[in-house]
């Protein structure tokens, strides 16, 4: 039972909670205005991305090394180190999401929650993975980096169901990322899975939370009667109450607001290792240091079979990154201006879908299998949704907007997208000799001609913006844009 002070923590945690979440969500605003109000207003960049540690590091080691990202990475890491993992609980937007859902799971509520000594260790195993992986690929970074991952939820959200935008239904599981609907079904099976035993972003932070400078600290007039542990989410309090495991700990405050005797506070302190243990016998304890009514646990370095299961674990990374090229179908898709080579751009996009967002005239859209297994989630350009307006004014907001470098900044005269060609047996003006001109009227760079009639495009001047395509009153279109190579 939660006593009277334990309400007010609670309510605090949410508030605070619910503050970050829509600091997150704020640079969506303006999408949404700018569709359903028709106002202009200004595109702003995520808020969220720049201070993801994991996506830095792996933007790094995958040889981009923009010095704008060691300040960023460095105040997360510092904050982690006097807080522990309190980004977990108390800012990161999707470990939000998960204490919303968790209500939805009320047998949980019934189970008797045993104590662990260890929670599983496959965190490290996959952060060593992704970073491993980064040295070629970024697309494991985007797979199970949590950030990456709420970002990539939220842009789909939005299109899909609060702008009304059903014209991509069928890529909405895809789109919202499998990884993030499997995630909530594990919140359901139990508190936090995802954030104790996979989240490598959780791994990261949690190596300088273990010497954390904020400390859980249970008083004497513990009973132990257990019911911090059976609160706990993240299965952070060992069999004895006392214990803490501060690789795990979340600072979320449940334990003290469930503690009957009021027995359990929060102060910073000495580095914590492990956990804090009342000190019982001191004769009995010569590996533990004493500080006042407790014993700080020195801590536990590292297995031989731990380390080689890591050094497995990057190997594993690096042999798989290559191997996502075999299923790279010979023929991209029409990416957005400034675009890396398809090869190197399904290699460095993380389907953050930050372009996606951006895009004034919503011609970018996430890929289902039309580019292979390995260009899922990646933007392509849909002429047919909307032309790209790179060419009418817009300053190449997807490149401001992707965090990784792969799309590019180019003038507007190195434009080229793709080319667009004709179909003649749909076309109007070449299968009914029809006086159609709209792709030749929406052309901006002169590329779509009427020789005799038909319509004609200039390879040469092609800019593959997609207007001809946008424009064209044939079901279907009957001039496409296709990709370059």
């Amino acid at each position: 039972m939660m006593n009277r002070s334990g309400w007010r923590v609670t309510v605090g945690r949410r508030l605070v909670q619910a503050g970050f979440l829509a600091l997150f969500l704020f640079p969506w605003l303006p999408v949404i205005l700018g569709k359903n109000g028709g106002t202009d207003s200004p595109a702003l960049t995520s808020w969220l991305l720049p201070f993801d540690a994991l996506l830095n590091g792996s933007k790094i080691l995958h040889g981009s090394f923009p010095w704008v990202v060691i300040g960023p990475t460095l105040f997360i890491l510092v904050f982690s180190w006097v807080f522990g993992r309190a980004f977990c609980g108390w800012i990161c937007p999707l470990g939000t999401l998960l204490d919303i859902v968790r209500p939805l799971a009320f047998w949980q509520k019934k189970q008797n929650v045993k104590p662990s000594s260890l929670n599983s260790a496959v965190r490290f195993r996959l952060l060593v993975f992704v970073l491993a992986a980064s040295f070629i690929s970024l697309q494991f970074t985007g797979w199970f980096d949590p950030l990456v991952i709420f970002n990539r939820a939220a842009s789909s959200l939005i299109y899909n169901l609060a702008l009304f935008d059903l014209s991509n239904l069928r890529l909405f599981p895809f789109s919202i990322s499998l990884i993030f609907l499997a995630i909530l079904v594990l919140e359901f099976i139990r508190p936090r899975f995802w954030c104790r035993n996979l989240c490598p972003f959780g791994a990261l932070i949690s190596l300088p939370a273990r010497f954390s400078l904020l400390n859980r600290k249970v008083t004497n007039t513990c009973t132990y009667c257990g019911e911090c542990r059976q609160v706990c989410p993240m299965r952070a309090i060992g069999t004895d109450p006392h214990n803490t495991r501060y690789t795990d700990c979340t600072f979320c405050l449940e334990c003290e607001s469930a503690c009957p005797k009021h027995g359990i506070h929060f102060e910073f302190g000495h580095l914590a290792t492990s956990k804090w243990e009342k000190d019982t016998d001191h004769a009995k304890t010569p590996a533990k240091t004493i500080s006042g009514d407790y014993v700080r646990v020195k801590a536990v370095p590292v297995t031989r079979r731990q380390a080689i299961e890591l050094i497995v674990a990057g190997g594993v990374g690096l042999v798989s990154a290559p191997l996502t090229a075999l299923a790279r179908p010979k023929t991209g898709l029409v990416r957005p201006p400034g675009a890396l080579p398809e090869g190197e751009f399904t290699q460095t996009c993380i389907t953050c879908q930050e372009c996606i967002r951006v895009c004034p005239s919503q011609a970018l859209r996430p890929a289902l299998l039309e580019g292979g297994l390995t260009s899922i989630g990646t933007p392509y350009l849909s002429p047919r949704q909307g032309a790209c307006s790179f060419v009418t004014g817009c300053p190449q907001l997807c490149e401001q907007a992707c965090p990784v470098g792969a799309i590019r900044a180019i003038p507007l005269s190195e434009m080229k997208t793709g080319i667009a060609k004709v179909d003649h047996k749909a076309c109007l003006a070449w299968d009914q000799g029809v006086k159609c001109l709209v792709c030749v009227e929406a052309c901006l760079s002169d590329a779509a001609k009427s020789v005799n009639g038909r319509i004609i495009i200039d390879e040469e001047k092609c800019s593959g913006c997609g207007r001809c395509e946008s424009g064209c009153p044939v079901t279907g279109s009957a001039i496409r844009v296709f990709p370059l190579s």
